[in-house]
């Protein structure tokens, strides 16, 4: 049975990773990260924070854990954040999915996989590094 310092230890590798503060809640690591959009859509112009669920649990000896993360993008953002999921230099494990959800002006993607939690945060950071790139665009309805 893995130890509460070393789920400690983890969170706080986890948070540095996603550059984001964590928290232990009964066995479950959560990583508190939000992101701000800007939505266009007809002559209205909505400017939002949400957090994104992310979080990993049932951690194992071996390292691995049940990873998930909710993040909502704009839809000229998930082509490139797909993308760079996909090809990240760390390959998606073998049991990984995701689930979407979309409306003309918000995409919804969640992810689960069982592998170990630094990896899902680092595969994942860079994903959300790579928007940023993109940053400022909205998406025009």
């Amino acid at each position: 049975m893995v130890t509460m310092n070393g789920m400690e230890q983890l969170s706080e590798k986890v948070g540095m990773l996603m550059k984001a503060e964590t928290e232990l809640q009964s066995g479950r690591c959560v990583i508190k990260k939000k992101r701000t959009l800007e939505i266009r859509a007809s002559k209205s112009c909505f400017i939002c924070t949400l957090d994104m669920d992310i979080s990993f649990r049932h951690l194992k000896e071996d390292g691995t854990a049940l990873n998930e993360a909710e993040v909502y993008l704009l839809p000229e953002e998930f082509p490139a954040f797909i993308e760079n999921l996909k090809n990240h230099p760390i390959p998606l494990p073998t049991n990984y999915s995701q689930k979407l959800a979309a409306n003309p002006n918000l995409v919804c993607i969640r992810m689960e996989s069982k592998e170990p939690p630094e990896h899902f945060a680092e595969r994942l950071e860079a994903t959300l590094e790579v928007l940023e790139g993109i940053g400022n665009q909205v998406y025009l309805n």
